[in-house]
């Protein structure tokens, strides 16, 4: 089974504030595949936290 991060912690890894993961939640961007375990506790897969963070390394264009 996959390792799950709290919100909290993936917010950390992506460089944004916690409120921001969940405004992405609910507009269907970030990692996916996270689920709700109570009202307060949000958890991502470990491997969508590490695609998401490979795709933006990607996209995001590097300086000379």
């Amino acid at each position: 089974m996959d390792d799950r991060i709290p919100a909290p912690q993936v917010a950390r890894l992506i460089g944004i504030k916690t409120p921001t993961l969940a405004k992405w939640r609910c507009l269907g961007k970030g990692p996916q595949g996270w689920i709700q375990v109570s009202p307060t506790h949000v958890t991502y897969p470990r491997s969508e936290v590490e695609r998401f963070l490979a795709a933006r390394a990607a996209a995001t264009p590097t300086r000379p």
